[in-house]
């Protein structure tokens, strides 16, 4: 008997993270499972828990009859690292614990079972001193959910006016493209990072200008992750929804270098709390409350 079966997606980095520190840092027996080793996957063995994540349409009904005939007896645990802010359903059983990034005060659950917060854990980007702070403001960002595009317009607005006294850096494209490490670079050099909400709350953004010293400059987050009761994440300057105080609140991080402090708090609270490894160990506390 093995003690997890991760259903997994082999290409979705800080999920594959998470479940190989259950074996390398905890030192649990575990067998993976992906998107491209499903089909021809039989299990060997009995599992004291599964974790379902892969939900393909045509790998639910695979996932399911592994569910249904080898794994009566283990504990079942969603972990949904998706867009979706609602539970999703993707078995014929109940699970035990449903593990969901997107989870705030407005989820709705149809298994009406547990549910527990969770938010990616994002590898550092930090490259020490290699740059100067040159840019003081950066945005960098995918217009793959429109709700983004007012912020995006008001952003280029003020480069191109009101601001166009500073240094920017402003990237915006209508499709999911990253150059690792040009991105890694803009972050290095920015004073200040900005976000906006996308497809989702949560976002690699918020992690990864934490994780470089940027000062962040995003909307309050409605993770339930990030709360008083969670891994609390509170080191960024917040601006409103309709983003009409976002003048204000650069000029003011900018104005006698308040951005280094903030940036600092930010970055310490990262190293600290929030950086894989550390994350790792509140996310297998959550699981392990209810795994055999």
């Amino acid at each position: 008997m093995k003690d997890f079966l991760f259903f997994n997606y082999s290409w979705v980095e800080n999920s594959t993270i998470l479940f190989n520190n259950f074996e390398k840092l905890k030192g649990h027996t575990i067998d993976i499972v992906d998107e491209k080793t499903i089909y021809d996957f039989k299990p060997q063995c009995k599992y004291k828990n599964v974790v379902l994540y892969l939900h393909e349409y045509e790998t639910i009904p695979l996932t399911n009859h592994i569910i249904d005939n080898y794994c009566q007896d283990s504990v079942l645990i969603q972990h949904d690292t998706t867009d979706h802010e609602n539970v999703q359903v993707w078995s014929n059983r109940q699970p035990a614990l449903v593990m969901q990034r997107e989870l705030t005060p407005n989820t709705q659950n149809p298994w009406n079972c547990p549910v527990e917060p969770f938010h990616f854990g994002v590898e550092s980007i930090y490259e020490g001193e290699k740059y100067q702070r040159d840019y003081d403001v950066s945005f960098v960002a995918n217009m793959t959910n429109q709700r983004r595009a007012p912020f995006a317009h008001h952003v280029l607005n003020l480069a191109n006016g009101s601001l166009s006294h500073l240094k920017w850096f402003v990237q915006v494209t209508q499709q999911q493209l990253r150059e690792p490490q040009k991105y890694s670079e803009i972050c290095n050099r920015s004073k200040i990072g900005l976000h906006y909400f996308g497809n989702s709350y949560d976002s690699l953004r918020i992690w990864e200008l934490a994780s470089c010293k940027a000062a962040i400059i995003m909307p309050h987050m409605r993770n339930l992750s990030v709360t008083d009761n969670e891994v609390p994440f509170k080191h960024y300057t917040t601006i409103r929804d309709d983003f009409q105080d976002l003048e204000e609140k650069i000029l003011y991080l900018l104005e006698e270098e308040r951005y280094k402090e903030q940036a600092e708090k930010c970055y310490n609270d990262y190293e600290a709390n929030h950086k894989p490894e550390k994350y790792f160990q509140h996310y297998y506390d959550k699981i392990m409350r209810y795994a055999k």
